[in-house]
């Protein structure tokens, strides 16, 4: 990623993709994953942000570096015309409710672009998640690992939970039988 887009400071640099007398700006973007970019197209203002900020679930594997992703991204359009802000999906309705997982149906659905004032609002919403569900106007921010982790773990504490009960119950069963046998 480094090499192919010529960054010299990762994550902190821009890159530039010549496209023969039109300029992309390629933005770091770590956080969702170690290698996303942002690009921002300086002809006609259009922000195309991938999965780093959409009308959907934010998948953020990395707490810190979005946050910065985040900041440096609205760093960086913060004096630039930003015409849209088009992420690589949508998975909400109008009316803001998340269609299912991997859902191919989407009834009255919202518009993919976003504006300036979502990109300029995310560093400070990314700075108020607490590690495992938030949601903030059209963007919902989840932790994958740490929820199945927790789902892991809760799987697990029912399972030993279950098996105590059970080892409890037979107890309880082989006493009140020893307890009948003597009173016979």
């Amino acid at each position: 990623m480094k090499r192919f887009y010529g960054f010299k400071d990762w994550p902190s640099g821009i890159a530039h993709i010549d496209l023969g007398g039109r300029i992309v700006d390629v933005i770091p973007a770590p956080g969702h994953n170690e290698t996303h970019v942002v690009f921002y197209d300086r002809r006609t203002g259009l922000l195309f942000s991938g999965d780093f900020l959409m009308p959907a679930r934010l998948l953020v594997d990395d707490p810190v570096a979005y946050v910065a992703s985040a900041q440096r991204v609205a760093d960086f359009v913060r004096d630039k015309p930003v015409a849209a802000v088009l992420g690589g999906h949508v998975e909400m309705n109008r009316a803001g409710e998340v269609y299912d997982w991997e859902s191919t149906y989407h009834p009255d659905e919202h518009a993919l672009a976003l504006g300036k004032p979502d990109v300029l609002a995310l560093p400070a919403t990314l700075a108020r998640f607490n590690g495992f569900y938030g949601r903030s106007g059209h963007v919902i921010m989840i932790d994958p690992t740490r929820n199945l982790l927790v789902v892991v773990i809760a799987t697990f504490a029912v399972f030993v939970g279950a098996i105590v009960a059970v080892i409890l119950g037979f107890r309880r069963w082989r006493r009140s039988r020893a307890g009948a046998r003597i009173a016979a």
